[in-house]
């Protein structure tokens, strides 16, 4: 009888946790942690473990997305599976309140059925801990972990878990199970529109939809709070009784101005953990660098000495910065608004007593006030087309501003003798900056100048800013990007240590200046765009150079010289249409890690091609005249994605059964007539794609079955007739296109892993 209410008590398990009822969109996240668990898990219901021993899963996010609810649904869910368990909620506030030892007396009570003494240390808890759990099958939940020194802190290293067991981590920052072997990672992301919206309605109106008079403004509070649960629900509680449409305008300018005050308290716990010069970065990237390309603000926060490497990848941790593959930086909006709106805080009535002037007017009504103060470091002024407006500005504005770093001066005219007003400036940005200014009467001593933007400028080989150059003497990025009249580089001084070059866009330019050899310490090149340019220049003095962008010029062949270029790792030449010839010189790139020739007219690749040990990436795609690949192919031992759409080629050469590291063949609208067995061993291989190809035909040979790693097939608009019964086989499968495969009669037994079937 007593098994009988254990049993019983397990499966109600309603005192465990409480798991709030108006949930929405939680299904696919809770079947996908159930996945990572090991968890047999069908209709909503957990039905029993894998063979796995033991499992731990960190659920990450931004603070309010719903990493609590979440992982409450999922323990819940698990519980009756378990006799011994524990929810530790509120981890950081209770060591705050309480401290550690508070916790793990808690914890070890819950494990040991209440009956474990309280412990008067924590070394002593943590010993207890170790010992006495090895052979225990336990579920736990840790919710709001700091980090991985806390975790330590708290429970040791969590290698005292009995077989079955399984942890559940809940934190902001995601590298808090970093020192945990085979850790499982769930990244929760903000909410659809659709779901986000439903969840509004719930909390606002009691129903899924909203009533049709606040149709349009349920709509725009939902945008307005960004999709982040905790917002969604504490602005549609406020809402519900509420009939006033002008209150639910009110509503939403408030929220656009800054998040809801619930909101706000959670992110500025966030914002307290990060350390000083963490903060000053992750306010600089809220004001002015969302969108903006990581590496360039970095030379500024470096001169700072703000540790920007350190300081970019615990933001990163935290859930609080972003960056994408293109290396741009990104920041949800509610914590854009969260940052701006710690700056405003700083002085509410008086802007000039903030760090940061972002916004236009309140920046230029400081300037013409002359009210600068020492508190000012950046200040960011965008007149963009505004004729009307009067863009002169005289040096005596920009008193009291000594310790200004950034200054975006954004199509403004300048005039006077600035002296050392500007001597602390790290960054001037001055797109569209004017033809005929006279640096040498303006006198602005940019000696501590490292980024330098004159972007849409009408620059070109005569003007005389060029004498910027010499003065900023430790300046690391100059960007020229759509100066439209730039005919000739400038002259580069002996002395420059310029690192980041970039003239994308100056659709004139046919010269690069000599004095180019100077710059011997230049990592990045952009001649992207630059269509009147059908030579490079000597870049043989380039020894630092790791990345060079010659997208869309006229250059007609790329030849290196011998012990160049031995830094090179991406080499992007796209759209350059009359590039005919790829020299063997391409051997001297030993650390090339990305080559992409999309869109050349190169009939082939020299054989040496298989020398670039270090290559990952090979992405050939509309080289309609390329016909064939050289043998060489094969000796890319390190080649993970293999790019050959919408090229000539009918046939791989069999060398590709060595490419044991490729896990993306692209061949998308190509000439292959039958399936390429060479490919079929490549345990690695995860997408295939030959839609288009309307020459394949015949059958996919049983040997797909060794591609056991295979996740994409995409064989739409192909001349396939049949797909082997060992398709089942294939266990990670979750996309099979065969659309429009006229000949394919019938399917064998499918896998039951696939997600999408067309």
């Amino acid at each position: 009888m007593k098994e009988i209410v254990r049993e019983v008590q397990q499966r109600l398990n309603k005192e465990d946790v409480k798991v709030p009822e108006q949930l929405v969109g939680v299904d696919p996240h809770v079947r996908h942690i159930m996945e990572k668990l090991d968890i047999d898990y069908h209709d909503g219901q957990a039905i029993k473990m894998g063979d796995t021993s033991k499992k731990v899963l960190g659920i990450y996010g931004i603070a309010g997305v719903g990493k609590t609810v979440l992982a409450k649904y999922v323990y819940s869910h698990l519980c009756y599976l378990y006799v011994v368990r524990s929810f530790a909620g509120k981890i950081q506030a209770e060591i705050e309140h309480h401290d550690t030892l508070y916790v793990q007396n808690k914890l070890i009570s819950d494990l040991s059925d209440g009956n474990a003494q309280p412990f008067k240390s924590s070394e002593n808890a943590l010993k207890f801990i170790k010992k006495n759990f090895k052979k225990s099958k336990i579920l736990l939940l840790l919710d709001d972990v700091k980090d991985h020194e806390q975790l330590s802190e708290l429970v040791g290293k969590l290698d005292w878990l009995g077989p079955g067991s399984r942890v559940i981590v809940t934190s902001q920052r995601n590298d808090v199970l970093k020192n945990v072997d085979g850790a499982e990672t769930f990244v929760l992301r903000l909410m659809g529109k659709d779901e986000a919206l439903t969840l509004f309605c719930r909390h606002a109106f009691g129903a899924d939809s909203p009533r049709r008079k606040f149709k349009t403004l349920s709509r725009k509070i939902v945008t307005a709070t960004g999709r982040l649960p905790l917002a969604l629900q504490v602005v549609g509680s406020s809402l519900c009784l509420e009939d006033s449409v002008e209150v639910w305008k009110e509503t939403l300018a408030a929220l656009k101005a800054a998040p809801h005050k619930s909101v706000q308290a959670a992110l500025e716990k966030s914002y307290t953990n990060l350390d000083e010069n963490e903060q000053q970065i992750f306010l600089d990237i809220a004001c002015f660098f969302v969108g903006k390309d990581n590496r360039i603000p970095y030379y500024m926060w470096a001169d700072c000495k703000y540790s920007p490497s350190k300081s970019i990848l615990a933001l990163n941790a935290g859930s609080l910065v972003e960056i994408g593959e293109d290396n741009k930086l990104r920041m949800h909006e509610i914590l854009k608004n969260f940052g701006r709106e710690m700056v405003k805080k700083e002085s509410r009535k008086e802007p000039c007593k903030r760090s940061r002037l972002y916004d236009h007017e309140e920046a230029l009504h400081v300037l013409k006030k002359r009210k600068g103060t020492e508190v000012v470091e950046a200040l960011r002024l965008e007149f963009g087309d505004r004729s009307e407006e009067h863009t002169m500005l005289d040096c005596d504005e920009f008193d009291g501003l000594e310790n200004l770093r950034f200054l975006k001066l954004d199509r403004a005219d300048i005039q006077g003798n600035f002296g050392d007003r500007l001597s602390s400036l790290r960054w001037l940005d001055w797109q569209g900056c004017p033809k005929n200014i006279n640096v040498r009467r303006l006198n602005l001593n940019l000696q501590n100048l490292v980024v330098l933007n004159l972007s849409g400028s009408q620059v070109d080989g005569d003007w005389r800013g060029w004498e910027l150059l010499k003065q900023a003497r430790k300046l690391k990025v100059l960007k020229l990007t759509g100066c439209a009249q730039l005919i000739a580089t400038p002259e580069f001084p002996a002395s420059m240590e310029l690192e980041r070059l970039i003239l994308e866009g100056c659709s004139k330019l046919a010269v690069i200046h000599p004095s180019f050899g100077n710059l011997t310490k230049l990592v990045y090149l952009n001649l992207k765009g630059c269509s009147c340019l059908s030579e490079l220049p000597d870049l043989g003095p380039m020894r630092a150079l790791k990345e060079l962008v010659i997208d869309g010029t006229s250059i007609t062949r790329i030849d290196f010289q011998e012990g160049s270029m031995r830094k090179l790792q991406i080499l992007s030449a796209l759209s350059c249409e009359r590039l005919t010839e790829i020299s063997d010189s391409i051997t001297h790139l030993k650390s090339v890690t990305y080559l992409a020739l999309d869109g050349s007219d190169i009939g082939t690749l020299p054989e040496p091609i298989g020398s670039l040990e270090q290559l990952k990436t090979l992405s050939l795609k509309n080289c309609e005249r390329l016909i064939d690949l050289p043998d060489g192919i094969g000796k890319l031992t390190s080649l993970q994605a293999l790019d050959l759409s919408n090229t000539a080629i009918s046939k791989l050469p069999t060398s590709v059964k060595d490419l044991k590291a490729m896990k993306v063949l692209r061949m998308r609208r190509t000439f292959i007539r039958e399936f390429p067995r060479a490919i079929l061993n490549l345990e690695k291989l995860e997408e295939i794609d030959f839609s288009l190809c309307r020459n394949l035909e015949g059958m996919v040979p049983d040997e797909i079955r060794g591609s056991s790693s295979l996740a994409v097939l995409n064989l739409s608009s192909t001349q396939i007739c049949a797909l082997p019964a060992c398709l089942s086989l294939l266990s990670r499968l979750q996309k099979l296109d065969i659309s429009r495969c006229d000949k394919l009669e019938s399917l064998p037994e499918l896998p039951s892993s696939l997600i999408i079937v067309r």
